[in-house]
């Protein structure tokens, strides 16, 4: 309990209720972190992962007036928002938040969104309640982070819940007691396992779009007068006791309204795991180097620290699915010193087979680097912590070795500038949704008024169904 004497879930919740509209940067920002996910909530529907969750829910879900991605007919809040934060974590193309180790966006976006357009917000409520969601989540991930990885639980899925729930209830219109009361029912349901990643990497995405369903659940019945554990959190058999050795639950409420996660969140480069993204900014800068490119180097090497070195995850070459393809680094490696960049289409299963991209992975060593392994073990406690790669490559008798310890775009001391996450979302989204309508939703997002109805915004990602 906080030396205030009040539990951390209803402090959180004074934050949630008390938030007004923030500085016109800080919406700006949300507006891209909103286009962003959409993006990729768009750009994985045609997916197998994306059309098996989109079928589930046309299939089983309730009846509502909630928009689906890519799905005419209603649903209820709770089940587009299962498919809908599931698709938008599944390209692995979603922005991550480092000082929580945490992705966002895929879960806090698509929250909004469904509840949103079933309560009849507008653009500026629902920026509003993505604003507190973000820091909801960014702030409980700070406080069970550390020491990085050492816990079994995803923490996407664990602490997504807790922001969903604020979102739903912030928008509404609950009350601080019943609005810590949904957050502290949601966080009995935290969970996500990392085993995920290493044998079935195709149900990283779905903690995402449990979490956003359970937190909207949560809301809803705290609405009407359910009650949830007062010290969920910082309790003996709480949250932060649960998912880390060291928990920090004092972080829970450090600098709420004075840091925001959403700018603290980076956009991503690549449809890969983070982890990878390093190592990829080196094999992008030696391709500028090598002119022309070779199609396969003398040595392509790349030194990680022990623990990229040993997951099966990133040791996997050869990867056979989409979602074992995002986090092997001898298949990401070989994609982007082929292409320059490694994409949500280089997870298609026609691009898997490609022999050249095989010829190539089989070329990649992978190795444990002292100097990665020391920084690694230097600056992990440091939130903005990204893993360090050293990448060496050699054609012909020219040398290139170079360490790389903070990616561009990921890192938010390197963002993306408007203009790039824009052309981003259109890469994902035109093939989809066909490149007029992609520009006319990329221009709602960023410019329409925050008066007007959150609920186009994510009606457009249906075709068929009606606009407002």
């Amino acid at each position: 309990m906080s030396t205030d004497g009040r539990e951390a879930v209803f402090r959180l919740a004074d934050y949630v209720t008390a938030f007004r509209p923030g500085p016109g940067e800080l919406r700006s920002r949300t507006r891209l972190a909103v286009l962003d996910t959409i993006g990729c909530m768009v750009g994985a529907a045609t997916t197998p992962t994306g059309e098996m969750i989109v079928d589930a829910v046309a299939d089983r879900g309730a009846s509502g007036v909630t928009t689906t991605v890519s799905l005419a007919a209603g649903r209820r809040s709770e089940d587009s928002a299962l498919a809908n934060a599931t698709l938008a974590h599944t390209l692995e193309f979603d922005d991550g938040h480092r000082p929580s180790d945490n992705h966002l966006g895929c879960v806090v976006v698509p929250s909004a969104l469904s509840v949103a357009e079933e309560t009849g917000a507008t653009v500026g409520d629902l920026l509003d309640a993505i604003i507190v969601g973000y820091d909801v989540m960014g702030r409980v991930g700070e406080a069970t982070l550390l020491p990085r990885r050492r816990s079994p639980f995803h923490g996407t899925g664990t602490t997504g819940v807790f922001a969903a729930a604020a979102v739903a209830a912030r928008l509404l219109g609950l009350n601080a007691e019943r609005t810590g009361h949904a957050m502290a029912i949601a966080g009995t349901a935290a969970a996500g396992l990392r085993e995920s990643t290493n044998t079935g990497p195709e149900c990283k995405p779905l903690h995402a779009g449990r979490a956003a369903r359970s937190g909207i659940e949560s809301a809803y019945l705290a609405a009407r007068g359910y009650s949830g554990p007062r010290e969920i959190i910082e309790g003996r058999h709480g949250f932060c006791a649960a998912m880390c050795e060291d928990p920090r639950p004092d972080l829970v409420t450090d600098a709420l309204g004075t840091r925001f996660a959403v700018l603290e969140s980076g956009f991503k480069v690549h449809s890969t795991c983070g982890m990878l993204f390093t190592m990829l900014d080196g094999i992008a800068a030696a391709r500028e180097q090598f002119s022309p490119v070779p199609a396969r180097p003398d040595l392509l090497r790349v030194g990680v620290p022990v623990l990229l070195a040993t997951e099966p995850a990133f040791t996997r070459r050869h990867p056979r699915t989409g979602g074992q393809a995002r986090f092997s680094i001898s298949y990401a490696v070989a994609t982007a010193w082929q292409r320059g960049q490694v994409l949500p289409s280089d997870m298609q299963p026609q691009r898997l087979l490609d022999p050249q991209i095989a010829e190539l992975e089989n070329c990649v060593e992978i190795l444990v680097d002292p100097e990665a392994e020391a920084i690694y073990q230097r600056t992990c406690a440091d939130p903005f912590f990204f893993y360090p790669a050293v990448v060496e490559v050699e054609h012909r008798g020219v040398q290139r070795r170079s360490l790389h310890t903070r990616p561009r775009g990921y890192d938010p001391a390197q963002p993306l500038t408007p203009d790039q996450v824009e052309r981003k979302f259109l890469g994902v989204a035109a093939p989809v949704l066909g490149a007029d309508e992609a520009d006319g939703l990329a221009q709602l997002i960023l410019s329409g008024p925050d008066s007007s109805s959150a609920a186009e915004l994510i009606r457009r990602t249906a075709p068929g169904k009606d606009m407002l």
